[in-house]
């Protein structure tokens, strides 16, 4: 199991994406990292992240970016979870 992490490792993680990441993108960040960022915890276990639209080289950036900063990096958001309202 991989260490909490605070928010300048998630400022470095958003800066390597951006450098690796290939084409027009964005990429969202939820959950923990969300709260961490906004300030409302002080670490979190994990970084969930959305993709959109999924930019070239950005799996092989995250492959090598959760090792490099020893982080987990889920993609996952809220609208996986969440049902979607009637009608």
């Amino acid at each position: 199991m991989r260490p909490n992490f605070d928010q300048e490792k998630i400022k470095r993680l958003m800066q390597a994406l951006s450098r690796e990441a290939k084409g027009p993108r964005c990429i969202y960040f939820t959950g923990g990292a969300s709260a961490l960022l906004i300030g409302w915890r002080s670490s979190t276990v994990d970084v969930d992240i959305r993709l959109d639209p999924e930019p070239p080289g950005i799996f092989q950036a995250i492959a090598k970016l959760k090792q490099e900063l020893n982080i987990n990096i889920e993609l996952a958001s809220p609208q996986d979870f969440l049902p979607p309202l009637p009608g």
